[in-house]
């Protein structure tokens, strides 16, 4: 049986911070795309042509880097974590074979977004509609219990260095999200659409083919960036709710006060995990939003290419 580290707050190895730092900001890139899916899912209504550009590479990013790399990164850790956690046994089987099947709805949406016939319209292209927003929310669904299980559960006490070294060591390459060079290259509809700042649907608009100057890119990020902070604080007052209904049960269900005290210890650790996200989750949003005002200017390009 290996030994665990204890709880080091600084002195946790760098490589554990580095590959938790990495799929953290994974997950922050993830939600932009996913809010972008949205915004174009509603385009394709009144400007079938210029969303089904950005879609195609939306879904053509999410196969081949989150599918592609960010999900095996997890599973990895998961394959690490299971012999040490059994308590987390049930949920790391459960994420893992969903990282399955949402790759696989990735690629179905991807093919049927290119069957879709041509112009606005058509029940083909509103059931293609639905089952891409039946993606995005359980995409989304998927993401929030992960970080409340693992990315924001302190997990880099849990495995030792050996462990971490072996997992950053794995070879993977760099998020496009992280390069506005390699984005514009790589998928230059989704890049457009990412830095427009006009970002009303309902309009015929050129944003999406003109990167925008300096300074309306950086205002476009501080609009997406409170965008994701209200989205972030809706998230959290639902799960807070759930906490509250979970911490309520396991102490009203106990059958003697005896039960309710050995309740404790879970009722705790579920609150401080929430209590945790409450301070990680908004702060994560706020630094990548704080990086990508940054960016059009030259500077501080902070997470935006951190993570390698």
């Amino acid at each position: 049986m290996r030994k665990l580290k204890t709880p080091a707050g600084a002195n946790e190895p760098r490589s554990a911070q580095a590959f938790m730092a990495r799929l953290r900001l994974d997950h922050a890139r993830l939600s932009r795309v996913l809010r972008e899916l949205e915004v174009q899912r509603t385009r394709l209504g009144t400007e079938p042509e210029a969303a089904r550009a950005v879609l195609g590479e939306a879904l053509r990013y999410l196969v081949e880097y989150q599918h592609g790399h960010h999900h095996p990164r997890e599973d990895l850790l998961y394959a690490r974590l299971a012999p040490l956690r059994a308590d987390l046994g049930a949920d790391l089987r459960e994420l893992g074979h969903e990282h399955e099947g949402s790759a696989a709805r990735a690629r179905q949406l991807a093919a049927a977004l290119r069957r879709l016939p041509a112009g606005p319209g058509g029940r083909a292209l509103e059931r293609f509609a639905r089952a891409l927003q039946a993606y995005v929310d359980e995409t989304r669904d998927h993401m929030r219990r992960e970080e409340r299980a693992i990315i924001y559960a302190d997990v880099e006490r849990w495995l030792t260095d050996q462990d971490w070294q072996a997992l950053t060591g794995a070879a993977a390459p760099d998020d496009p999200l992280g390069d506005a060079a390699q984005l514009r290259r790589r998928y230059p509809h989704l890049a457009a659409a990412l830095a427009a700042p006009v970002r009303d649907v309902s309009s015929a608009t050129t944003a999406i083919a003109e990167p925008p100057e300096p300074h309306a890119r950086s205002l476009a990020a501080l609009r997406d960036g409170a965008d994701e902070l209200v989205e972030a604080y809706g998230d959290l007052l639902h799960e807070g709710l759930d906490v509250c209904r979970a911490n309520f049960a396991a102490l009203w269900g106990a059958p003697s006060p005896l039960g309710a005290v050995e309740a404790l210890p879970e009722v705790s650790r579920r609150s401080y995990q929430f209590a945790a996200r409450c301070v990680a989750v908004p702060s994560r949003v706020a630094i990548d939003c704080a990086s990508r005002m940054l960016r059009p200017f030259g500077g501080a390009h902070g997470p935006g290419r951190s993570g390698k």
